[in-house]
């Protein structure tokens, strides 16, 4: 059974080839004999020497059991698999997809239980089935002199490799580097790192006014160049003067324009509104996004990009605004490849 948690721990020390007292195979041994499976074969010589027969008191036990003890509030196998499969039930997390649902009937989940566990009560660990890796995981436990699995990968932050590490998911305004960012992969988890996004989310920022400054612009231009045409164009009188149709009448008046045939440069014009759309919109929800994160500096990355980039775009954004009202015979006609 290589999916019970004892073993998981010891694929860990091997891999790593750590001296950590909990690393013993000792303590491993504890980890899967004294309390998970008792009754297997290779269980019983541990059981006889460490277990708490009917003949057997705390002093009698040799003193390996007692410096190399199961570590404390450690969970089975049935229980670290029933407590993962619990929590990915109510919210599907990062690390949830290292532990399949087991099938109906299985004894548990085959796979890495307790990582996943710890994995995810990094990550949220006020969630209710969290319980046990904090009685696991606490530096007053009756095991953490002896063993120091405390300061392990499966309870301290930023022990271990990155994988073992996820984001703290926090629903409030906090300071620190790792947070995700949009991505899976995009975690600051340095001083460099978190300054480089800083500047990546603020130069994304004017990047996003420009976009939508730009298209401003655009509107503003495709419009008085369709005034132009609709003046000197006299089939297109018709159009203007629905324009001073009653505003009872307003769908009427998209109907008749609805109904005109593009021209090939509306077409051009309203693929270069789409993609500008797309993009623009895709920029400013993925902003949101970021300032959803909670994380103070990275909030103030876009709102110091969207105040500079106000500056920035200041005369820009003005032209638009003033030339539509600067000329007292020029309309909005709503119509499909005009502003």
């Amino acid at each position: 059974m290589p999916f019970m948690p004892g073993c998981s721990l010891s694929k860990s020390c091997q891999a790593a080839s750590k001296n950590d007292q909990w690393c013993t195979p000792f303590s491993l041994l504890a980890d899967v004999c004294a309390v998970d499976m008792p009754n297997m074969r290779d269980c019983k010589n541990y059981v006889a020497l460490c277990g708490t027969g009917a003949n057997q008191t705390s002093g009698s036990r040799p003193a390996v059991c007692k410096s190399a003890p199961m570590i404390s509030s450690f969970p089975t196998t049935k229980n670290a698999s029933a407590l993962v499969i619990d929590i990915c039930t109510e919210m599907d997390m990062a690390g949830c997809e290292r532990c399949p649902k087991p099938p109906p009937g299985a004894y548990a989940a085959d796979c890495d239980t307790i990582g996943t566990y710890a994995i995810l009560c990094k990550a949220m660990p006020d969630m209710h089935q969290c319980a046990t890796w904090k009685s696991m995981c606490s530096a007053s436990s009756d095991t953490a002199t002896a063993l120091g699995f405390q300061s392990s990968e499966y309870c301290a932050m930023g022990v271990g490799s990155p994988e073992m590490n996820p984001p703290a998911m926090r629903m409030y305004f906090h300071f620190g580097f790792e947070d995700y960012v949009l991505f899976e992969k995009w975690v600051p988890r340095n001083q460099g790192q978190y300054v480089g996004s800083w500047f990546a989310l603020f130069f994304l920022t004017l990047f996003f006014l420009t976009i939508q400054t730009y298209h401003s612009n655009l509107e503003v231009q495709w419009a008085e160049e369709y005034n132009d045409v609709a003046k000197s164009d006299s089939s297109m009188s018709l159009t203007n003067d629905m324009l001073k149709i009653r505003s009872g009448s307003i769908l009427l008046h998209w109907v008749h324009l609805w109904r005109q045939p593009w021209s090939m440069k509306e077409a051009k014009q309203n693929l270069i509104r789409a993609v500008l759309t797309f993009i623009e919109t895709t920029l400013g929800y993925a902003l949101m996004l970021v300032t959803m994160t909670f994380n103070v500096p990275l909030f103030f990355a876009v709102v110091v990009g969207l105040t500079v980039g106000s500056v920035i775009f200041s005369r820009p954004k003005a032209i638009s605004v003033i030339k539509p009202n600067g000329n007292s015979n020029s309309t909005s006609s709503g119509c499909a490849g005009c502003g």
